[in-house]
């Protein structure tokens, strides 16, 4: 650097000192960069298609739910809904599917299956080539989440060619009320919003996906009616204002039945949240951990547990309306192994939002009080 014309200063290139200064080179290497970030981009995006394209059972599918907010936590229930034509519908195809938490499918109009995620467990796979029709087909998930997050997964097959005929991803449609011509199939899906993708597997807690052994659909013959109903002994509220909506009410089937609970009961305007208790004895719901918790989509009328079980009693608590209770029978299912922390031990029995939901509307009356949780 020295002194120039007018007392200002000038820049000299040495040999010996390096040019820190732009030269002619840097808009070259300025594409180049500019290109490799561009190609590592896309091939961050088009690796995970290509690996489940040509590895995973499920192969196009992708992870979808509704689209909530990062600190969104609120018990949701909601429906997933595509329509597709086939022009010739094969004579069998597979489906494969999983749902974390649950999820409730229809096909054309007839509920096929019922499901919950099990951290480690197969896709659930369904026999629905005979419920496949010429023309116009729509398949309708009602998914549920106690925390509100979660993901659904589905591929649909032709058994004879391996042809996928439909997957989850964007162009499934949510829509977050019940309205009896959507799951019907006659009501056009209207303006639902798209659904969110979490991408292709493995991603999240779910792993790669791999197929189970095919399982029967949904029985359609009679179910058990409940023998007995009433509500338990508990001191909730003062017997001049009688029960508290949402109290515990007993349901006895006068021995232990294997299957799925179903609850009829008139529809509500918002999200119906419930707690579910079971077991061979009547449960108490102030000491024992709720077997599942009940979401039933605004507009809906009835609720089936997407899980099988064994059971005599059943106890629902928070139900506003009072609720007519059968079984769809099934053989139930093992119970889930409680999740282990790091040191190889169960972790801490944990309140859930849907748990918190229902006895933070009961708590205020006597008795409730008394629960462990408070």
């Amino acid at each position: 650097m020295r002194a120039g014309a007018g007392g200002g200063l000038q820049f000299v290139y040495s040999p010996t000192v390096p040019r820190i200064l732009p030269q002619r080179r840097w808009p070259k290497r300025s594409l180049l960069v500019t290109l490799a970030v561009f190609l590592l981009a896309l091939a961050t995006r088009a690796l995970p298609a290509m690996r489940a394209r040509t590895r995973l059972p499920t192969r196009e599918a992708q992870w979808i739910w509704q689209t909530i907010g990062r600190n969104d936590h609120e018990p949701s229930a909601f429906y997933a809904i595509r329509d597709f034509d086939l022009e010739s519908p094969p004579a069998r195809a597979r489906l494969l599917v999983t749902a974390d938490e649950e999820y409730v499918l229809t096909l054309n109009g007839k509920r096929i299956a019922a499901g919950a995620y099990e951290p480690g467990a197969p896709l659930d796979v369904y026999e629905v080539g005979p419920l496949l029709l010429p023309g116009g087909n729509r398949l309708v998930a009602e998914l549920r989440s106690g925390r509100g997050a979660g993901g659904f997964l589905a591929s649909l097959e032709d058994e004879a060619t391996g042809r996928q005929l439909l997957v989850t991803d964007e162009r499934w449609r949510i829509l977050p009320r019940h309205r009896f011509g959507l799951v019907r199939g006659w009501l056009p899906i209207g303006n639902g919003e798209p659904a969110f993708c979490w991408g292709y597997p493995p991603v999240g807690r779910w792993g790669s996906p791999r197929p189970g052994r095919p399982e029967p659909p949904l029985a359609r013959g009679p179910l058990l009616p409940a023998a007995a109903v009433r509500p338990l002994t508990l001191a909730l509220g003062s017997p001049e204002k009688g029960r508290p909506p949402g109290s515990p009410v007993l349901y006895d089937w006068g021995r232990e039945v294997e299957g799925r609970l179903t609850l009829d009961l008139p529809p509500g305007k918002a999200l119906g949240t419930a707690l579910l208790f079971t077991g061979a004895e009547p449960p108490d719901p102030l000491s024992a951990k709720p077997a599942g918790s009940i979401l039933i989509l605004p507009g809906r009328h009835d609720w089936l547990d997407a899980r099988p079980r064994r059971f005599r009693y059943a106890l629902v608590v928070g139900l506003v309306r009072p609720a007519a209770a059968a079984v769809l029978p099934a053989p139930a299912r093992p119970a889930r192994q409680a999740e282990m922390n790091v040191f190889g031990l169960p972790g801490p029995p944990l309140v859930t939002p849907v748990e918190d939901e229902v006895w933070s509307k009961l708590q205020r009356f006597a008795g409730v009080a008394r629960r462990k949780e408070f």
